[in-house]
């Protein structure tokens, strides 16, 4: 078994170095979330920094850390404990932000830049445009080129679905870069997460990859052979974030209880994409298996192009949505990707929000869906005559070009991308 695991391995180490699902959150958000009006029409809510937060809610925020950790370590499979030195107390001169960061086990290097990204076409006057390197942690920045962002100041008063669909964002930003022992900096030493599990630590991006995909529903046999891909935890995230904005709201911080419910909200979506609910989309436990075996006999081929079919099909789908919405934007007017994202008919037939929607309705869900998810991407990918290449943020250089059997799976999917963030957000705001 252990040959077995090394062998499933290899099949991960080829993710994309982005790991975005469904590319930039923020814009999808902002169309799925503007059909709630619990969000669209919410009072403008004041900017306040962090710190302020936590200092004012320090003894609540102590209680509930304490609470969420012990949860955690009952419910959550693979939960490495936090460690005692890290929990969040009531009194100590230390930093509130550092602390609560790696109370949180975060990245503490992250901006947490007070910003927004600006809707398609809006704007904020009298703002201060910021550069990517002033949001986000990384030293590849080519991928948010395009991206907008505008500084916002303590105090002044913003729309509550520009919080929320912004902070949709966020975990891309590095809230869960180099976590890991064997990853870069000293969080990776202290958090108790082990070594990486999976992905290439050679990418910046990868080491998010165990936060950001969850494979809960694999054969008993897959995660007998290959017992890592069992150490993942998007769901104790999306716990962790949604629990904190319930906090926040209760105790009248509402800025900060957009910007933690956008930090749930993120888990939630990157698991609508089954690059990240699947280990392999296509392959059978049976395929797997044969594959696997092949390669432990010497016979390689079968594995390397598993490998890199996964890894061009996982980038390319991403540039395929990410294209198609700028395409979307730019020619104005109504779009099929736009209605699937506004789409609310099925909202009502999910059951209510809680702690095991993310594994047991969003996870199942888009792991149902990855076989012919994978299908119709070869499909396209085979017609276009050209590899995926590498992910970049929309600037395709080839002009868009429609597959309809892939446009079909990503509408279905981007449904559900609308219909998840709408029940999250609506569990999260009722009294």
């Amino acid at each position: 078994m252990k040959r077995l695991s090394t062998c499933l391995l290899a099949g991960l180490l080829a993710l994309p170095q982005s790991l975005w699902a469904w590319s930039n959150h923020t814009l999808g958000s902002y169309i799925a979330l503007q059909q709630l009006p619990a969000v669209a029409q919410a009072p403008e809510v004041e900017v306040e920094p962090l710190e302020s937060f936590v200092s004012q809610q320090r003894a609540g925020l102590v209680q509930l850390l304490d609470e969420q950790e012990a949860y955690a370590r009952e419910h959550f499979r693979q939960y490495p404990p936090r460690p005692d030195d890290l929990r969040l107390t009531e009194d100590g001169r230390d930093d509130l932000r550092q602390a609560f960061l790696m109370a949180l086990r975060l990245n503490p290097e992250i901006k947490l830049a007070t910003a927004v990204q600006p809707p398609p076409g809006g704007e904020l006057p009298n703002h201060v445009a910021l550069q990517p390197a002033e949001v986000l942690v990384f030293r590849n920045l080519s991928g948010w080129n395009q991206w907008r962002f505008v500084q916002l100041q303590a105090g002044e008063k913003i729309p509550a679905i520009d919080v929320l669909a912004s902070a949709a964002d966020e975990p891309d930003f590095g809230h869960d870069i180099n976590l890991f022992s064997d990853n870069p900096g000293q969080a990776g030493q202290r958090y108790g997460f082990g070594t990486q599990p999976f992905g290439d630590p050679r990418y910046e991006f990868s080491s998010q990859a165990p936060f950001h995909m969850g494979f809960y529903h694999e054969d008993a046999i897959i995660f007998t052979g290959a017992p890592y891909l069992e150490r993942n935890w998007p769901e104790w995230r999306a716990y962790q974030f949604y629990g904190l904005a319930r906090f926040a709201f209760e105790k009248g911080h509402p800025y900060w209880g957009y910007r933690f419910l956008g930090w749930a909200m993120h888990y939630i979506q990157d698991m609508t994409q089954p690059y990240h609910s699947t280990p392999l989309p296509g392959e059978t436990t049976t395929s797997m298996l044969w594959t696997a075996g092949k390669s432990i006999a010497g016979f390689d081929a079968d594995k390397q192009a598993a490998i890199q079919r996964v890894a061009d099909r996982h980038t390319g789908v991403e540039r395929y949505q990410v294209d198609w919405l700028r395409e979307t934007l730019r020619l104005g007017g109504q779009s099929p990707l736009l209605a699937a994202y506004a789409d609310v008919s099925t909202d009502g037939t999910y059951p209510p929000y809680s702690t095991e929607y993310l594994r047991e309705v969003v996870a199942s869900e888009s792991h149902a869906h990855a076989a012919a998810f994978d299908e119709a991407i070869g499909h396209w990918l085979e017609n276009e005559k050209a590899p995926a290449g590498d992910f970049s943020a929309g600037n395709s250089p080839e002009p868009f070009r429609h597959d309809e059997a892939l446009d079909e799976q990503i509408l279905q999917l981007i449904r559900h991308f609308g219909a998840h963030s709408r029940n999250i957000a609506k569990a999260a705001l009722q009294p």
